[in-house]
């Protein structure tokens, strides 16, 4: 949100310090810096001003050495509108007067351009080939005794790691058993 900053006290009791000139496209926040005493500040739009902007309270009173934000609510038109904002110290004893100009708001709001791509449904990505149908397709295996071939290799390894690991002659056995079972299976996969 912009923010016009107004320094008080700064140059000595009731003095105000603003900017001659203020843009804003929308709400605004006017930030009163207090740099000594507390103070009461009023604030205050012209009549053309306040046809599209709105302060919810006039009287602020800003501690010593603080900073109060008072929010300027703002309802743009289609053209540009400067008016005044008056800023009052002392009872009205120090006043400065910045002109405030609200600004239309951008002719277009943002906006997505979608073309027609958007409406075609996407082709899903093909699924990873597994490692049997790559050998296969590759030539190095068979054609249908590829995944038979594939498991059986995986069943071995499994038996191997397990006859090594556990060292029992029932376990050997079993592993020889299903090195057998593979070598069946893939001498049938493999016939014509």
């Amino acid at each position: 949100m912009p923010r016009l900053t107004v320094d008080l006290n700064e140059d000595g009791l009731h003095s105000i310090a603003a900017p001659s000139t203020f843009e804003t496209g929308g709400p605004f926040e006017i930030e009163l810096d207090n740099h000594d005493e507390a103070v009461h500040v009023h604030l205050n739009l012209d009549d053309t001003l306040s046809t599209v902007a709105h302060i919810r309270a006039n009287n602020h009173y800003v501690e010593p050495n603080r900073s109060r934000s008072v929010t300027v609510d703002v309802e743009p038109r289609g053209t540009d509108i400067s008016g005044r904002l008056k800023i009052a110290t002392g009872y009205g004893s120090e006043v400065v007067y910045t002109t405030v100009t609200v600004t239309p708001p951008d002719e277009e709001p943002h906006r997505v351009d979608v073309d027609e791509s958007l409406s075609v449904p996407a082709t899903p990505e093909p699924e990873e080939p597994s490692l049997a149908e790559l050998l296969a397709d590759n030539g190095m295996l068979p054609g249908e005794a590829g995944p038979v071939i594939v498991i059986g290799l995986v069943a071995i390894a499994l038996s191997a790691v397990a006859a090594a690991t556990i060292e029992s002659p029932a376990v050997l056995a079993g592993s020889l058993i299903v090195l057998v079972g593979v070598a069946v299976a893939v001498a049938i996969s493999i016939r014509p």
